[in-house]
């Protein structure tokens, strides 16, 4: 009896474990940068090459930095409050930055900032997420891109109706215009021509990343960039003279299913392209210097897993030297180490399995010394396996086909757990005093 009632006390303890566990980890963020401390995914040049604008996460909250080009005199620009702030770009006269913050729903929208950190304003609603955006050459027109809010991470079927356009928005009196009408599946790669008159984006058009032009005023003499062949072009950034194109593309050297991603140049005049970079990770934010043949860039250190750490890098264009860049934000990170390995802890998902495990051959000693019916936990969980089976195949037919392929996930291990608590309760049965 005594043994029995200690069998049932830590069928609750074990119980109350897995269900802690499995509500903690329905419930939290699965955000990997949660915790991060590290630079972000995007850079800015200021107009005379002096310094450089970035984002930089230290346990999780992104703010907006500014140092010389060298990495020194690191500067915060905004807070670090519930919101994260990002994608900073110069203004023309190299006095202000506009950047993006994020919400919690992963909502962005546009601010403008004074570089001292004075005179913040947002500038679009969250009723529309911004995905891009760029200051005018004059300065007083901010371009973007961006999709209604309601439609902002929905299906493909849906945005191909209602997907990404381009916009513009005046720093005079604050009108906004829409200057496309194309519904696009995505829009990346925003820059403009040096007169003002003819911006240029990347769309995916089914096949591959390709680049467009947006004329805006016909009077005026248009940018023309010849069409790329039929391959993909990532981060496309044009010269401050309009000579030179530089992007992303997967080099020639990837191997197997891991793509390496490097760094481009075209000459616009002669259209030769050369590969400037072999360093077999993934590059990314290329940013053109305005007075050198000079080129800076992110290079994802641990690519491809996430969250990304980045080391900032400089490649002269004439002799391809590459330099790294220290950027490190000192005396701020505080100690998450109890936390973070908590949460590692609770959010393993082989955690959960292990306790599922126990939890079921508790069940089974306890069946089987009060009613020989060891096997009857290990049929239960077969039956919930074979459930959830089937209704993975009905929800993917009936509703979402990615809630269904996440049921179907959870069967599996549901039903090598069963297996095991079958053959457990079987030589307990056959062994068991």
């Amino acid at each position: 009896m005594k043994n029995t009632r200690n069998i049932v006390i830590w069928i609750w303890v074990v119980a109350i474990l897995f269900l802690t566990t499995l509500t903690y980890n329905l419930l939290q963020n699965n955000d990997q940068y949660k915790y991060f401390t590290g630079l972000g995914s995007h850079i800015s040049i200021s107009p005379d090459d002096s310094a450089i604008a970035f984002s930089y996460f230290i346990n999780g909250k992104e703010a907006i930095y500014t140092s010389n080009i060298d990495g020194t005199n690191i500067k915060r620009v905004t807070g670090t409050d519930s919101e994260r702030y990002h994608e900073p770009k110069f203004s023309a006269d190299g006095k202000k930055s506009l950047y993006l913050s994020e919400n919690s729903t992963g909502i962005q929208s546009i601010h403008i900032i004074n570089l001292d950190g004075t005179d913040s304003v947002k500038l679009t609603d969250n009723k529309s997420h911004v995905e891009q955006a760029i200051f005018s050459p004059s300065g007083d027109t901010i371009y973007y891109t961006a999709i209604s809010a309601k439609d902002f991470g929905k299906g493909d079927e849906h945005i191909a109706e209602d997907g990404y356009d381009l916009f513009s928005l005046s720093l005079k009196d604050g009108k906004q215009k829409q200057l496309t009408d194309k519904d696009y599946f995505s829009m990346d790669s925003l820059f403009i021509s040096k007169n003002g008159n003819t911006i240029f984006y990347t769309e995916f058009d089914g096949e591959y990343e390709k680049l467009q032009s947006l004329v805006l005023n016909d009077s005026v003499e248009r940018l023309h960039i010849p069409k790329q062949s039929s391959h993909n072009i990532y981060n496309v950034q044009l010269s401050a003279d309009e000579s030179k194109l530089v992007y992303i593309d997967v080099s020639k050297q990837s191997t197997g299913s891991l793509y390496e991603y490097e760094l481009f140049l075209t000459d616009l005049k002669t259209k030769n392209t050369e590969q400037l970079t072999k360093l077999k990770k993934s590059i990314s934010s290329p940013v053109f210097f305005h007075h050198n043949n000079k080129i800076a860039f992110l290079k994802q250190m641990n690519w491809p897993s996430d969250p990304a750490e980045y080391d900032l890098n400089v490649i002269n264009t004439d002799d391809h030297k590459i330099k790294t860049v220290p950027l490190k934000i000192e005396n701020e990170e505080k100690n998450l180490f109890f936390i973070k390995t908590l949460d590692r802890i609770l959010s393993n998902t082989y955690t959960i399995i292990g306790l599922y495990l126990l939890l079921l051959g508790l069940l089974t000693v306890y069946f089987h010394k009060r009613s020989r019916k060891a096997f009857l936990p290990g049929i239960i969980s077969i039956s919930i396996a074979i459930l959830a089976f089937i209704s993975s195949f009905i929800v993917s037919a009936i509703t979402n086909p990615w809630i269904g392929i996440a049921i179907g996930m959870i069967a599996l291990p549901l039903f090598i757990c069963s297996i095991i608590i079958l053959a457990f309760a079987f030589f307990f049965k056959r062994f068991a005093k």
